[in-house]
């Protein structure tokens, strides 16, 4: 029996939810695009680092990152972050700042979303 490497079905759940996403009425332009970005290898996704998000976010903003979210630089404000991947110290920066991270699933119901690549 074959194991199901579990980064490659967090994808999948991820493209899914994008796909079912881009069919509905709601922000289907937003979701598309975000879909086609994250719809590559993973060598070729996007890796944002927590001084970008600072710089691009207010408080209280919606962010997706089709891609990798990591550690360089902090955050000085409070957020709410969608990724396929976290590194660890990332992680931590993002929950010391009192900022969180949320499933897609939730973030797709959330208004006003912003893309960091």
């Amino acid at each position: 029996m074959r194991k199901i490497n579990v980064e490659k079905q967090n994808v999948k759940d991820w493209l899914t939810a994008l796909a079912d996403a881009s069919r509905s009425e709601k922000d289907k332009n937003l979701w598309r695009r975000v879909h086609r970005l994250s719809a590559v290898p993973s060598r070729s996704r996007h890796s944002v680092n927590l001084y970008k998000i600072n710089r691009y976010t207010s408080e209280g903003d919606n962010i997706v990152v089709p891609g990798k979210v990591l550690s360089e630089g902090s955050l000085d404000h409070k957020v709410n972050i969608a990724a396929i991947e976290f590194s660890r110290p990332a992680l931590e920066r993002i929950r010391d700042s009192n900022s969180s991270v949320v499933e897609l699933k939730k973030m797709l119901k959330a208004g006003r979303v912003k893309i960091i690549i």
